[in-house]
């Protein structure tokens, strides 16, 4: 018996000695996060750990208490980051049980990052341009599913949805031709009515949206007389794996899923990613065949390669778009038959580039991208017996056809600084290619080429005055295109920013304009081959002023601009007995003088507040010389409750009455009716954010048809034009699942 208590005491005594060399080399270690001011816990603040001896790293977020654990076998170096707080950079020993570390509250949020027509990646309010930036935390908390949903809460932005051709956009006045619409840096193709339809821009695998407003044809050429909206796709920069799946169903027959995965293994990574959006359709009456909004069904699927090296990067990209929308005729009814008409039209668009970045030394870098674009929309028409339910083609060979546009894109850049960051260089070319053919062409096929050369130079005088000139030198093949410079200032003093603009602008047609005629049983749009380029000048200011405590933080900023475009092409009608049928023009000379004032209040981290008011101007050559101005107000509130993971959204936008023109036996004055337009927005996210449910209610004021009414003597309204305006589909409520999984 003494013996077995001698070999317990033994077995005992080597457990014993064995726990203690595990406990030694690997201590599990209490962290908890703090607010430094009122010592509240920061929960889901994000931790990085880095063993020193092997250079390993985990990431990981703390508990809902502001609490994580952690073992360790040697030393570590730990970095603890949360938004609108310092990042704190530590090292821990093993002998360490309990930790505590209290985040200062920054002065700001963290600065993001731009890309949009700089030399190279920088932070916003470093930009020498004015850019707003839309960040992944507004598209989730708007629970945006694509870029029309996304900006129609914006301030200078006005859109009009059209059944057929979707969903186009103005920006400060000017029309979607004008503006240059990207996908990491590509251009966008595809036009209806001269516009993309942004509905079709998929924000599922989206990081944000970049907006410079003015003209940027200095960098981007034509097409961006108005501005630029750069939609930036997202990247994985750490992640061994990340995986994601979004879903969202709204219940006025909207059905979306979209799904991502992307694989990281030392320089490479691959990524794929493939959704679906169905829309049922709508209209207003139920007992009609024929709807208001048409049903359609979307896929998009896109595969990504990318090499990153410490000097060189590569990227290859190929993307494809496909839509079919059905327009369904009301029932037409014989002593001998019931039939109605289904006409589908088909679009694909596919999309491949590569990106090329190399950095040759500290100083110097050169950009390279090359794309290819291909468009192609088909119409067919079928006769449906209601009896039977028998399909067949229309005999009519108008009834059916195809439009094909294919473009080719080569653009790159060089780009130097300085030694004392004094002076930053930028030279490059850009050509653009396009193709367009199909029995709607005028000549069955068309081409127009833009061959291109640029430069600009951004001179620091003193850390905090800057200025960059610029100049563009073009060849058209259609059109004589002149020098396009531009200039951009930026002063800093203290906490007020100013920035100040002139640029010059130039945009040949597109080939739509020119030759193009589009007829659907929504439209009869005609090209215009005879149309002349335009041409402008756009002056921009802007300033902004800063101020607040660690915990409260303003922002107030101020933008007016004045634009001048001659030969502005525009989409006008032009019979009075037919409203569908449209033709391009040179309406003349076009003017828009405009300002905004804006106010952002923070409560970090907890509370944010936006409210803007825009006034804009437009002057046509029918105007006599007098600007008419148009409203529009918006706010924005977003409130986190961070003790249960959740916020809440809420946005709202008043767009005041708004000019548009009629051209019968001449050009008519109209305007569209004033409404007000409301979204609120709430989720709620589990298990250290992998799992993000929200809901809401979008277009609670039930908007569906804005009215427009003529322009009497004095500017005042007169009798009703009879033309009207789709604004919405209506009040609808809608729940989204959002799942990511992700492993570094």
């Amino acid at each position: 018996m003494k013996q077995c208590n001698v070999k317990f005491l033994k077995l005992l005594s080597a457990t014993f000695f064995i726990f203690l060399s595990i406990t030694a080399d690997s201590q599990q270690t209490e962290i908890r996060v703090l607010d430094s001011e009122d010592l509240s816990p920061i929960p889901y603040a994000h931790i990085c750990t880095e063993n020193k001896n092997t250079g390993s790293k985990t990431y990981q977020a703390t508990d809902i208490n502001g609490k994580f654990q952690v073992n360790i076998k040697a030393k570590i170096i730990i970095s603890i980051s949360y938004i609108g707080y310092e990042t704190v950079i530590d090292t821990i020993s093993p002998t360490t049980s309990k930790k505590e570390y209290k985040l200062k509250r920054t002065g700001f949020d963290i600065d993001e990052v731009v890309v949009t027509g700089q030399y190279k990646p920088i932070a916003v309010d470093k930009s020498i341009y004015e850019v707003k930036l839309i960040g992944k935390t507004q598209i989730e908390n708007k629970a945006a599913n694509n870029l029309a949903d996304l900006l129609s809460d914006e301030l200078n932005i006005s859109l009009s949805h059209d059944p057929s051709t979707g969903t186009s956009m103005k920006l400060r006045g000017i029309s979607g031709e004008n503006i240059k619409i990207l996908i990491d840096g590509v251009p966008v193709i595809g036009r209806l009515a001269g516009n993309i339809d942004i509905s079709q821009i998929d924000l599922s695998n989206v990081d944000h949206v970049e907006i410079i407003e003015g003209p940027m044809s200095v960098i981007y050429g034509s097409n961006a007389l108005a501005g630029v909206i750069n939609v930036i796709t997202k990247d994985n920069k750490y992640a061994k794996f990340k995986a994601g799946l979004n879903t969202c169903y709204e219940t006025i027959g909207t059905y979306n899923a979209n799904a991502n995965i992307s694989l990281k293994k030392k320089k490479h990574l691959v990524k794929f990613n493939c959704g679906r959006n169905f829309f049922t359709g709508f209209d207003t009456d139920t007992s009609t065949r024929r709807m208001q909004y048409k049903p359609k069904e979307q896929y998009n699927t896109g595969l990504n390669y990318s090499f990153n090296a410490t000097k060189f990067k590569i990227k290859y990209k190929v993307n494809f778009f496909k839509e079919s929308l059905l327009d369904r005729s009301n029932l037409i009814s014989t002593p001998y038959s019931i039939k109605g008409f289904d006409t589908w039209f088909y679009t694909l668009r596919a999309n491949n580039n590569i990106q090329i970045n190399h950095r040759l030394t500290k100083r110097s870098a050169y950009d390279l991208l090359a794309a290819y674009s291909y468009y192609d929309r088909k119409r067919y028409r079928y006769q449906k017996d209601m009896t039977n339910l028998e399909t067949q083609f229309t005999s009519t060979v108008s009834d059916h056809d195809t439009t094909k546009f294919d473009a080719v894109i080569a653009r790159g850049t060089y780009n130097y600084a300085s030694e004392n960051n004094k002076i930053n260089i930028q030279a490059g070319f850009d050509f653009n290619l396009e193709y367009g053919t199909g029995k709607r062409m005028k000549n069955s096929k068309e081409d127009i080429k833009d061959y291109a050369i640029f430069t600009g130079l951004k001179w620091n005088i003193t850390p905090n005055f800057a200025v960059q000139p610029g100049l563009r030198a073009s060849h058209n093949t259609k059109y004589n295109s002149p020098v396009v410079p531009s200039f951009n200032l930026k002063y800093n003093l203290k906490d007020i920013g100013i920035r100040a603009s002139y640029a010059r602008g130039f945009r040949a047609p597109s080939l739509k304009e020119l030759y193009l005629y589009f007829y659907d049983s929504n439209h009869q749009i005609e090209g215009n081959e005879n149309l002349e380029a335009e041409y402008s000048h756009n002056y921009n200011l802007s300033t902004s002023y800063k101020t607040g405590t660690k915990k409260n933080k303003f922002e107030f900023s101020i933008k007016t601009y004045y634009n001048i475009i001659e030969n502005m092409i525009s989409l006008v009608q032009v019979d009075p007995d037919n409203e569908l049928h449209y033709t391009n023009k040179n309406i003349g000379h076009f003017k828009s003088l405009g300002g905004e004032a804006g106010i952002q209040y923070k409560y970090l981290p907890y509370l944010k507040i936006d409210a803007g008011y825009a006034r804009m101007g437009r002057m046509d050559s029918y105007d006599d010389n007098v600007f008419i101005f148009s409203n529009s107000f918006n706010s924005k509130l977003t409130y986190n409750i961070l003790k249960i993971n959740a916020g809440i959204s809420v946005f709202y936008k008043y767009i005041g009455k708004y000019p548009f023109y009629t051209y019968w036996d001449e050009l008519q004055l109209n305007y569209m009716d004033a409404y007000h337009n409301l979204d609120i927005t709430a989720s709620k996210k589990f298990f250290h954010n992998k799992i993000i449910i929200s809901g809401g209610a979008k277009n609670i004021f039930n908007n569906i048809e804005i009215q427009g009414t003529q322009a009497g003597s004095g500017g005042t309204h007169g009798s009703n034009s009879g033309v009207s305006s789709l604004a919405g589909w209506g009040r609808t409520y809608f729940i989204s699942l959002k799942i990511k999984i992700t492993k570094y």
